[in-house]
C-alpha cells in the first residue's frame, strides 16, 4: 500500500504565476521626501523644491493610498491625503486619476481644507519610481499651475 503513494512522490507542487506588480499582493510602504515642481508662471518666484513627507500603500493593483505634507509654493506647509486609481497599465507605467484632500493655501477657503481630481501618471519598478501631475491654475484661490513630481521609495 505504501509502494503505491510513493509514485508522485516526485512531482513538484504547481506554482501561481509572478504578478507584475507584487505590492498590490501584500503590505507595502512607499515614502516621498516631497513634491517638486515647475510652474508655468516663471517669472512669479514660487517655491520649486515643496519638501515634505509623504506615505504611500498600494491596495489593489489599480488603487492606493497616500497622505503626506510639504512646503507649498507659497512657503506655506500643505497636508493631503487622497486615494490614487490608475485603471491602465502598460509594463512600469500606470495611467490615472489622483483624488485628495488639500489644505495650506491662504487664499483657499483660508488655508482649509479643498478638494482636488488631479491627472496621474506613475512610472516605478519593485523599489523606486515617481508620480507625475499637472496642476492647473487657479489664481484667484491662490493656486498656482505647474507641473509636478513626487519620487518615491519602497521601504516595505
Amino acid at each position: 500500500m505504501l509502494a503505491g503513494c510513493s509514485c508522485h512522490a516526485e512531482e513538484q507542487p504547481a506554482t501561481a504565476p509572478t504578478k507584475a506588480n507584487p505590492a498590490a499582493d501584500e503590505f507595502n510602504l512607499w515614502i516621498a521626501p516631497g513634491i517638486f515642481s515647475h510652474h508655468f508662471d516663471r517669472n512669479a518666484g514660487y517655491r520649486e523644491r515643496n519638501w515634505g513627507f509623504g506615505v504611500q500603500s498600494n491596495l489593489s493593483e489599480s488603487v492606493s493610498v497616500m497622505a503626506g505634507n510639504y512646503i507649498n509654493s507659497d512657503n506655506d506647509r500643505s497636508d493631503y491625503a487622497g486615494v490614487i486609481w490608475q485603471p491602465w497599465s502598460w509594463h512600469s507605467v500606470k495611467i490615472g486619476l489622483a483624488a485628495a484632500a488639500f489644505n495650506g493655501y491662504p487664499l483657499m477657503l483660508n488655508g482649509g481644507w479643498f478638494p482636488a481630481i488631479l491627472p496621474l501618471l506613475s512610472i516605478r519598478n519593485e523599489r523606486v519610481g515617481v508620480n507625475l501631475t499637472a496642476i492647473p491654475s487657479y489664481a484667484s484661490r491662490g493656486l498656482h499651475g505647474s507641473v509636478a513630481a513626487q519620487f518615491i521609495l519602497r521601504v516595505w
